[in-house]
């Protein structure tokens, strides 16, 4: 089992708390990037060494800028190589969506769709940035039904977001019934245009344990509605989990295409690719193009860390068993031994051959890592 995920870094306008990969696409030359994704697609899929590609997600940047012959054409090229593909996923920006849009998308084979609301108050979305209003999200939203699988993402902490405000977001969301929500605490990025206008004394933090009162009021919201918090900033209706991005928790591998795109072996190899789309498309032109992307050796203590970081991240926890078993029983021990005092604590909880994190202790998560590690 493995994914593919195809980044598109191509945005109208850049959010100003978003530190991923994008540039403008005024004058995007879309038809050269996809023709580089595909001879990117076809050089690299032996990577995966035949494992069969379940899942496949395009995200960015706005995938759905892309021209509608381009978006054709690069779907078309991805189902064959994933025939078998149980979740094919593209992220979406509430104003882009159409009826046309959402026609291509089925007859292109997407099962699922994950939009970008963030809130539904208009001056928040304003604060930040983003090109929709509340009535296009959920105009939009009404439209991606046709799609059956909707995701939405949220974002608590916004400059000028209250306690209720958030909970009328949250109101909206749960009204709209999508089978799927990520929420997000809003993260002040050093090289964001929102952490340069905190220094400038522009915009400020939300007042300390605001945030916390926030997750607190999604968790128990979305979990009174029917939600399963199956990782820890995202939730879904029963089976209806993100099948891709459980794939990076669960150390599926999976390969990145594109500039900026990153991939993973499934045992010890990361590699990445520059945030470049221009010298993307560059290196792909040629004739007999070499490697584009850097490569990482894992050592087994990296390994070891990231397996802890992103277990601890999810609803499963760390499964103890399968650890002796990956790193052994000593480190087993070490690990134990470092779990006691937050055990203790209430920070994290036992469950059968399970570790997890405490619902209490969530906005600790960073410290009981390390703790850990």
């Amino acid at each position: 089992m493995a994914g593919i995920y195809i980044h598109i870094p191509y945005c109208a306008k850049k959010c100003i708390y978003c530190d991923f990969y994008s540039i403008g696409a005024r004058n995007a030359p879309w038809k050269d990037y996809v023709s580089a994704l595909l001879r990117e697609l076809h050089m690299r899929i032996g990577e995966l060494r035949g494992e069969k590609v379940t899942t496949i997600y395009i995200g960015g940047g706005t995938p759905s800028l892309m021209p509608q012959a381009d978006f054709r054409r690069l779907a078309a090229a991805l189902r064959d190589v994933a025939p078998e593909v149980e979740e094919f996923t593209v992220e979406v920006n509430p104003d882009d969506v159409s009826a046309a849009l959402v026609d291509l998308y089925k007859e292109c084979g997407i099962s699922r769709v994950s939009m970008g609301v963030q809130s539904f108050d208009d001056a928040e979305l304003k604060m930040v940035r983003r090109r929709h209003t509340s009535a296009q999200a959920l105009e939009a939203y009404a439209l991606l039904r046709g799609i059956g699988n909707v995701s939405i993402d949220l974002i608590f902490g916004l400059p000028g977001q209250t306690p209720e405000s958030w909970e009328r977001t949250l109101a909206r969301a749960i009204a709209l019934r999508p089978e799927h929500i990520s929420a997000y605490s809003l993260m002040w990025e050093e090289g964001t245009p929102l952490a340069l206008m905190r220094r400038q004394g522009r915009l400020s933090e939300l007042p300390e344990g605001w945030s916390l009162a926030m997750y607190s009021a999604l968790t128990e919201a979305l979990e009174k509605a029917g939600y399963v918090h199956y990782e820890i900033s995202n939730y879904s209706l029963p089976g209806r989990e993100s099948r891709h991005n459980s794939s990076y928790w669960g150390g599926t591998p999976y390969l990145g295409l594109g500039a900026g795109a990153h991939s993973y072996d499934g045992q010890c190899q990361r590699r990445s690719n520059p945030c470049d789309a221009a010298a993307f498309i560059h290196h792909y032109s040629d004739s007999n193009p070499g490697p584009f992307f850097i490569t990482e050796e894992l050592s087994r203590e990296e390994i070891r860390e990231e397996y802890v970081m992103t277990r601890l991240r999810t609803a499963a926890g760390i499964d103890v068993e399968e650890y002796s078993r990956l790193f052994g029983r000593e480190a087993l021990g070490q690990l134990l031994a470092s779990a006691e005092p937050h055990l203790r604590r209430g920070h994290l909880s036992e469950s059968g051959t399970h570790i997890r994190l405490s619902r209490e202790a969530v906005m600790m998560l960073d410290s009981v890592t390390v703790d850990l590690l």
